[in-house]
């Protein structure tokens, strides 16, 4: 097998790509696929087994730095020819990885390869089998068609606003602008491209839930919940938990964030005339700034580290020295951040487009939160049992975010406060407007024959339960329930946003812990990040010795002591 990368290297610039063929690639998973078949014994088996692991991290290693170099510099056509490339080809190569694990799961020599490689493996692989037929080939292309229209016809937007020509994105400053006749017309700019493509987006969705209805029926499901869930590995949890969560949210978080919003509408002053833009403004004076360049703020963070655990700063320190980087948002680099994990260099990346905010920061810790537990995690041989499921892979990122914060002077100076309960107080009303988008689709799968219209005022009505704050006298798109079709998960990925809003709650039990004891709480969110994806969602999280947020009493004791917290904070004084 050949191995193209050495972790050993020096900076991830520098790092040569081999060249990436499709046939190579195919021929060289389809002889470990043959070698696994004709293993007669667990020892032959498991260095197929074993092989085809390493080879997978050599081609997913290889596959991330097309995707790296691409999204840094989207103008450079010889990485957007190569990611094209990859596309065109994956499907082939996911083909024969299929093989293999299909092989794997028909194994004769299951019981003992279980006994090796742990019964989640096969459990999680056999939840995945589940969710493909050849039957379904022609569906899955028009659901994939139905998303990428979504996509296109938000992606490809364009607005005029005060002689230039913005997108939907660029124009999302302006919605935050603290001047309140930029906010409106902004808002009513962005609100106004779902308005007038209303009847479309409703085709497509529509389109989409008989699609994804369709595919579930097929493979002998019911409607699309359980399919939902197996495709998202959700292996000891259904849309009946779901359920009973979001009526836990609205007993003890809803209040809890109606009285944030209450706090925020009388800091703004505008009483009654209080219109749902203006809550994009968190103080009348200003949100708060991060303090210094993106140089100073690396170093600030590096700092930060340093005070707070060896192994932290041992890391973010080699990301540092070996270009593993990139923050600057500049010309032809792709929006947004996110980390990726590189198997083969062992090592983590960051991306994000610094922008003079508190996101700065936001995403120097969250993103540094996965990549501890990429590296942490990193040394698995089973690439599996790296990282948990999608249930937990966001409680890392949002933990670092809450465990940072008595650092953050090093970061805001004099707006420290300011920042610290902005951060808290947004971090607690996201979770309800996530469980109105999971509580729309579950609706939505349940209900598929309803029409478009039905679904726009069953939207609205979930908006009165979990955010009463918002009216919109002077709207009649969003008073008739149009908010939802700005949110691309419900397009893209189905029944995935729950995970935020439980990842959310973890962070904050991290926080509380924090609290009482920095140390101890570090210590067990780093026992956290070694364990990776060894255990399916609840016996994770007991292994951890984190109360779920489904369970028990976990959401009312959370929202008690953060109340209590909050308290703490002279919100006349910060907002001066």
């Amino acid at each position: 097998m050949k191995k193209y990368f050495d972790p050993n290297f020096g900076y991830l610039e520098d790092i040569v790509l081999p060249k990436i063929d499709k046939d190579e690639i195919c021929g060289e998973l389809t002889s470990l696929d043959e070698k696994l078949v004709q293993s007669t014994d667990v020892t032959k088996a498991a260095e197929a087994i074993d092989d085809f692991f390493a080879y997978e991290d050599q081609v997913s290693t290889a596959f991330s730095l097309v995707y790296i170099r691409h999204t840094i510099d989207t103008r450079n056509e010889e990485y957007g020819k190569l990611f094209d490339y990859l596309n065109e080809i994956m499907p082939a190569i996911q083909e024969r990885e299929d093989s293999f694990r299909k092989h794997l799961l028909n194994s004769p020599l299951r019981m003992e390869l279980e006994e090796k490689y742990g019964k989640l493996l096969f459990d999680e692989m056999e939840l995945s089998a589940k969710t493909f037929s050849p039957a379904i080939m022609d569906d899955l292309v028009e659901e994939n068609k139905l998303s990428s229209e979504y996509v296109r016809l938000t992606g490809s937007a364009e607005v005029e606003y005060r002689g230039e020509k913005m997108s939907l994105s660029q124009l999302g400053r302006y919605t935050s602008d603290r001047d309140r006749e930029t906010r409106k017309e902004a808002s009513a700019l962005v609100t106004g491209f779902y308005a007038d493509h209303e009847k479309e987006i409703g085709e497509i969705y529509d389109k989409m839930v008989h699609v994804r209805t369709r595919i579930a029926q097929k493979l002998g499901y019911e409607n699309f919940l359980p399919l939902g869930y197996a495709r998202m590995g959700r292996l000891d949890w259904d849309s009946k938990d779901a359920d009973d969560y979001r009526e836990k949210i609205k007993k003890y978080i809803v209040p809890l964030s109606n009285r944030i919003y209450a706090e925020q509408k009388e800091r703004l002053g505008f009483g009654k005339d209080t219109r749902f833009y203006d809550y994009n403004v968190f103080y009348k004076s200003g949100n708060a700034t991060p303090k210094g360049t993106p140089d100073e703020l690396i170093a600030a963070a590096e700092e930060m580290y340093r005070q707070m655990s060896p192994i932290a700063s041992e890391k973010f320190d080699f990301m540092v020295e070996h270009h593993c980087m990139d923050i600057l948002a500049k010309p032809g680099k792709a929006g947004g951040g996110y980390m990726d994990y590189l198997p083969a260099l062992k090592t983590s990346f960051i991306f994000s487009n610094f922008n003079g905010t508190s996101g700065d920061v936001d995403v120097l810790t969250h993103e540094f939160g996965h990549s501890l537990q990429g590296f942490l995690g990193g040394d698995e041989k089973i690439p599996a049992y790296r990282n948990p499921g999608m249930e937990c892979c966001e409680m890392h990122s949002m933990s670092m975010e809450f465990l940072t914060y008595p650092y953050m002077s090093l970061f805001f100076k004099e707006d420290t406060d300011k920042y610290l309960y902005e951060h808290l107080a947004s971090a607690i009303t996201f979770i309800p407007y996530g469980c109105i988008v999971d509580a729309f689709q579950t609706y939505c799968y349940r209900h598929p024959d309803i029409t478009p219209d039905e679904r726009m005022a069953y939207w609205r009505s979930l908006e009165k339960e979990y955010l009463p704050h918002r009216q919109y006298p002077d709207n009649a798109f969003l008073e008739k329930g149009g908010y939802w079709m700005r949110q691309g998960h419900i397009f893209e990925n189905p029944l995935y946003y729950l995970d935020y809003t439980i990842a959310q709650i973890v962070s904050l039990e991290f926080f509380l812990d924090s609290l009482e004891d920095p140390k101890k709480a570090f210590d067990k969110y780093l026992a956290f990040c070694k364990l990776g994806g060894k255990y399916s969602f609840r016996k994770l999280l007991k292994v951890a010795n984190i109360a779920n947020p489904m369970d028990g009493d976990t959401l009312k004791n959370v929202s008690e002591k953060i109340v209590k917290y909050l308290d703490r904070f002279d919100l006349k004084k910060i907002d001066r």
